[in-house]
């Protein structure tokens, strides 16, 4: 019975014992995790750890009941020294081993991972500068011994993508030497150059990038560790361009990272290539596959824009490989080399079905060779060089001439394209090298040459034209050139026939942009002047239209012409022609043989100078000047006129023949004859005077008066006068002529306008006339006769005899008088 209560009481005493420490346990507890656990203990822990190669130490060490000890603010070195921080760690479960616990002893078993924060500094000798910063971290990390470190389905966040990671490592063998490592910061500084580019980048928010690692090595030796990976993403934009699908597969072993394969896609098609990356030198290479929008990627990517406002809008297609080097991630150095064809390429505004060219892009620089665009009327083959802004081109081209037109915005050669139109079956090939600038519009310059077909100029029909040229800004240089024109529906051969072609050489037309004037030189030919001179001065070639060749004539020219409102217009061109040519002269068409001339074109003044035709049946020469629109002045000087021709083109109904010899000095203003000024001579030769409608009604007038119907119809053979022309009005003094028995003096005016004649007759009667009118006047055998109305029909009527002029006097009564001819 005692000892069945001494049991009892046992039993109770250590119930109430226990009872007892639990509080104090409790209490214990609380205080050492308020406090931390013993110095002595940490250090045990931190020495247990470093026997697995890292280097620890634990500000505070706590433990939690049914979880073991919990380490916070854990920060671990490179050494055993604990000098060089290489990454911090807030919060750590450590699970040491019990029965060796049990004994005294301790052996870290596992750590484990949840929910922690691990921040690594980039730099390993500056513990407080930028740091890698994981959150999330989960996992455990088992050491069952014999320098075996697992990692198992370890997960974290850093930079926006789920970091998955699994390791099989071998701590650090005591007995060896660990080689020291000197990449380890280049390791770390490329992860943070990557970690602060990706800041720039959205990702698809419900389903991040996820980077899966596996891990493999001694942490004796570096040079055995293997690393291979697996990156999936299925969004990724930077600078508003997306790449879907993204996927990468690799491994990275020693310093050398490589990219068995990578792909992606976008709205156009894939990509896939290959990579390598060696960490310590930084560089790389690669070979990639694509039909994406490759320029769009280099421009929002890579920072690396192909400022050539190229668009593309159909499939692209690209074959290159290369290397890189990321020293500087935001800017990265890229060479490439390979092959592109891109479709539905639109180039500053002008379509091509095709482009095609093998390129190498170095140092910021695109050279293309073998480029070829293409569009169903024509093709552009040749290279270029792009360095910055500054692009260089060797071309040939047979591209529609109106195709360059927006290449040449707002300089003078836009103009020039833009004043060409295309006619039946048109071509144009080009040969040219040169340069332009993406950022400077004025700053271009190319030299080539050219040919082109079956095209309109200023609305001009070119069947052909072909020229060297060297072109920029500040000049279009045309030279030793050629142009054959298409005249089978110009007017002129229309109205009398001719050649349906005619070309010309030209030796240079320079069009200079500072003197805002085109230069030509020795431009030689048998065409039509106008349709040349409308090249580049349309008003002058409507000047020009006046005179009215039947066949084109031989042409020289050269000069400048003034593209202003300045006047400053300098032009010279000679021509001559076996053939006819027709000219509207007082009002009137004349046809003109064999012309030829100097016509100086100064300003708004066109001078015809070393003028001379055939006309009439005889020669003419003289010099005649265009002022204005209208003005027109000159001085023309003829021989021996045919009188009958004369009379057929003005309207004289002349009956008979005669010669004509004079000149004349006028001008007159918009072809009105009321504005002709000038003066001049007349002298007829072997005339029939007396049939002319102005003196042919003084016919029947005399007679009767002379009682003697021979008298007024007697042939005055010779005659002349001077005159002057005033407002259209041409007066004379000293008209005269003479028969066999008669002398005629006579002064008065025609109104050329109006066509009506005031003219005052004088006859003085010889011989057996003179006797047979004595008693007929008290002058003996003078009489006066006044001839007034409209010239084509005349009246004219016996008048009394009032005293003549003393100039006329003299020779009414001296002995009748031949005609004076005037020389050539």
């Amino acid at each position: 019975m005692f000892r069945f209560h001494l049991i009892r009481n046992l039993k109770s005493a250590v119930w109430l014992v226990a009872v007892a420490l639990i509080p104090i346990a409790l209490g214990t507890l609380y205080w050492a995790n308020k406090t931390g656990l013993p110095d002595n203990l940490r250090k045990a822990i931190e020495q247990e750890i470093s026997k697995h190669g890292a280097h620890v130490e634990i500000a505070s060490l706590t433990y939690i009941p049914f979880r073991g000890f919990v380490a916070e603010y854990v920060r671990v070195f490179a050494e055993a020294e604990k000098t060089h921080e290489i990454s911090r760690l807030e919060r750590v479960q450590l699970v040491l081993d019990n029965a060796k616990l049990a004994s005294g002893q301790f052996r870290l078993k596992k750590i484990q991972l949840k929910n922690a924060l691990l921040s690594l500094p980039v730099d390993p000798k500056n513990p407080s500068g930028e740091s890698l910063r994981f959150s999330g971290i989960y996992g455990t990390i088992f050491m069952p011994g014999d320098r075996l470190i697992e990692i198992r389905d370890a997960r974290a966040q850093v930079g926006g993508i789920n970091v998955f990671l699994n390791a099989k490592l071998l701590g650090i063998d005591r007995r060896s030497k660990k080689k020291p490592d000197q990449n380890e910061g280049r390791r770390r500084e490329m992860i943070a150059n990557i970690l602060n580019e990706l800041e720039h980048w959205n990702f698809d928010s419900p389903s991040p990038p996820t980077l899966h690692i596996a891990v493999e090595g001694d942490l004796t030796d570096r040079e055995t560790f293997k690393m291979d990976f697996h990156v999936e993403a299925p969004s990724v934009e930077k600078n508003q361009y997306r790449l879907d699908q993204f996927k990468a597969r690799g491994s990275l072993k020693g310093n050398l990272l490589t990219f068995d394969s990578f792909s992606a896609e976008d709205s156009l098609g894939s990509l896939s290539g290959h990579a390598d990356y060696q960490l310590e030198s930084r560089d790389g290479r690669f070979d990639i596959s694509s039909d994406i929008d490759v320029r769009s990627l280099l421009k929002s990517w890579l920072s690396a824009p192909l400022n050539l406002a190229l668009l593309t809008g159909g499939r692209q297609k690209i074959q290159s490989a290369g290397d890189f080097n990321l020293s500087d991630l935001a800017s990265p150095i890229v060479h490439l080399t390979g092959h592109a064809m891109c479709e539905s390429v639109k180039f500053r505004g002008v379509s091509f079905d095709t482009l095609e060219t093998w390129f190498s892009w170095q140092n910021g620089n695109l050279f293309l060779r073998d480029l070829v665009l293409s569009r169903p009327d024509g093709t552009a083959k040749g290279k270029a060089l792009v360095e910055g802004n500054i692009v260089r081109i060797a071309l040939h081209s047979t591209l529609p001439a109106p195709l360059y037109k927006p290449f040449f915005t707002g300089q003078p050669l836009e103009k020039i394209i833009g004043d060409f139109s295309e006619n039946k079956k048109p071509s144009t090939d080009v040969h040219l090298v040169g340069s332009f600038n993406l950022k400077d519009r004025f700053d271009w310059f190319y030299n080539g040459h050219g040919t082109v077909k079956n095209l309109s100029y200023k609305g001009v029909p070119v069947n052909s034209a072909q020229c060297s040229f060297t072109l920029s800004h500040h000049e279009l240089d045309f030279y030793d050139g050629s142009v054959t024109f298409n005249y089978r529906d110009y007017r002129l051969r229309n109205a009398f026939g001719g050649p349906s072609a005619g070309t010309a050489k030209v030796a240079r037309i320079r069009y200079d942009a500072a003197l805002k004037a085109v230069q030509v030189e020795a431009v030689s030919g048998d065409i039509w002047a106008a349709p040349l001179i409308r090249f580049f001065a349309p008003k002058i070639a409507d000047d020009l239209e006046k005179y009215r060749f039947h066949r084109p004539p031989a042409m020289e020219g050269s000069g400048l012409v003034d593209v202003t409102p300045k006047g400053r217009t300098n032009l010279r061109v000679k021509f001559s022609t076996t053939d006819n040519a027709d000219y509207e002269f007082l009002g009137k068409n004349l046809t003109l043989s064999q012309p030829e001339a100097i016509v100086a074109i100064k300003g708004d003044e066109v001078k015809i100078s070393e003028l001379s035709f055939q006309a009439f049946g005889g020669p003419v020469v003289g010099e005649l000047i265009h002022k204005g629109k209208s003005g027109l002045s000159g001085e023309l000087s003829w021989s021996r006129l045919s009188m009958s021709a004369l009379s057929e083109a003005y309207g004289f109904n002349m009956k008979g023949s005669g010669k004509v010899t004079g000149r004349i000095d006028f001008s007159i203003i918009g072809g009105d004859i009321s504005t002709m000024q000038g003066d001049g001579l007349v002298a007829l030769e072997n005339a029939e005077l007396f049939s002319v409608p102005i003196f042919g009604p003084l016919s029947p007038v005399m007679a009767s008066v002379l009682n003697d119907k021979r008298a007024g119809f007697q042939r005055a053979k010779y005659a002349f006068l001077n005159f002057k022309i005033q407002d259209g009005i041409l007066r004379t003094r000293d008209f005269q002529t003479a028969t066999s028995s008669l002398t005629f003096t006579g002064n008065g005016e025609i109104d050329l306008t109006r066509q009506i004649i005031d003219l005052t007759i004088r006859v003085n009667a010889r011989g057996f006339l003179g006797l047979i009118t004595l008693p007929l006047r008290p002058f003996y055998g003078l009489f006066q006769f006044r001839g007034t109305g409209p010239l084509k029909k005349t009246t004219w009527e016996n008048v009394h005899f009032t005293s003549p002029p003393e100039a006329e006097t003299d020779i009414l009564l001296a002995e009748p008088p031949k005609a004076r001819i005037v020389a050539e």
